[in-house]
């Protein structure tokens, strides 16, 4: 038989129907979360298009636009644009260009200038488009960004120079999409000289979860460090050097979940000034109050033992 107080040694606690209830509510809410996520889950991003290129006989140069990388820190978005062309006044008989031709992509990060030589085919190329948006706002900000792509025709002038011959019509199209991103595609319905279009980027809807489930982790974890240290420091709960040790392992895993954020923003976002901060202030009281109640309970029992010996 133990000598130990039956208070001090643990017992299965019953499952009441309360309790019961409680766990069956949670197994639920994470099933539907992770059947939310799962379902939403598209390893390339989703793409919407609100108007775009119908179906057209005008003769001109097609632009298919699929977004490949996103920069939300520097405000940019890489985007691989294909080219192909419709019209016998454009194209040969086998498929390349009659004239020398020039594709030239503007936005707020400047004007790009790719050549085709007569005879050669249409390609693909990447460009480089300014997006603004908020970063801060993450995961809920959104970044948009304006381009506009002309196509002429030119010849040498002969003194080293280019003549430009005429303009050739252009239509845009959407493509596919950027993982951990949804995008918007805003293009013209027709052909255009100057064919101008808008694409907006948000953080998909797994993306979101992802983000909002590790903050509830987080502050959830924190949180319960400080309470389990109030009732140390209040002499509630016995001090053991493993609680101490645990307290001080969250203080040092908050940083590293940080870092777990999918495509998460700098040091100095909305979650940080909201929720991050704070679970860390929260971790640190909670290593405070440990150790202050470490101090408080060992000082009573010396104490103790000291007036015991002095008593004997």
């Amino acid at each position: 038989m133990s000598d130990l107080d039956p208070q001090l040694i643990p017992q299965p606690r019953p499952l009441t129907r309360r309790g019961g209830w409680v766990l069956g509510a949670i197994g639920v809410v994470i099933v539907v979360l992770y059947a939310l996520v799962v379902h939403f889950y598209n390893a390339e991003g989703g793409n919407v298009s609100t108007s775009e290129l119908g179906t057209t006989k005008t003769p001109g140069i097609i632009a298919t636009i699929d977004p490949v990388d996103v920069n939300a820190e520097k405000d940019r978005a890489t985007l691989n644009i294909s080219l192909g062309a419709q019209g016998s006044d454009i194209l040969d008989s086998n498929g390349k260009l009659k004239n020398a031709t020039r594709i030239l992509v503007s936005s707020s990060l400047g004007t790009q200038e790719v050549k085709y030589a007569a005879g050669e085919p249409l390609g693909r190329f990447e460009s480089l488009v300014g997006v603004d948006g908020e970063q801060a706002l993450y995961p809920f900000d959104t970044h948009v960004g304006d381009f506009q792509i002309s196509a002429e025709t030119y010849r040498s002038d002969g003194a080293g120079g280019l003549e430009t011959l005429g303009f050739t019509k252009v239509g845009l199209q959407q493509g596919g999409g950027v993982s951990g991103w949804d995008t918007v595609d805003m293009f013209p319905t027709q052909m255009l000289e100057q064919s101008g279009g808008e694409i907006a980027f948000t953080r998909s809807f797994s993306t979101k979860v992802f983000a909002i489930l590790m903050l509830f982790l987080v502050a959830l974890l924190s949180g319960t460090t400080l309470i389990v240290a109030a009732l140390v420091y209040t002499n509630r709960r016995k001090a053991e050097v493993g609680l101490m040790a645990w307290a001080g392992g969250v203080l040092f895993a908050l940083p590293l979940l940080r870092n777990y954020l999918p495509y998460g923003p700098p040091v100095g976002a909305a979650i940080d000034i909201y929720i991050y901060l704070w679970a860390i202030v929260a971790a640190v009281s909670a290593v405070t109050l440990f150790v202050i109640g470490w101090v408080r309970q060992n000082r009573a029992v010396l104490e103790a033992a000291r007036e015991k010996q002095n008593g004997a």
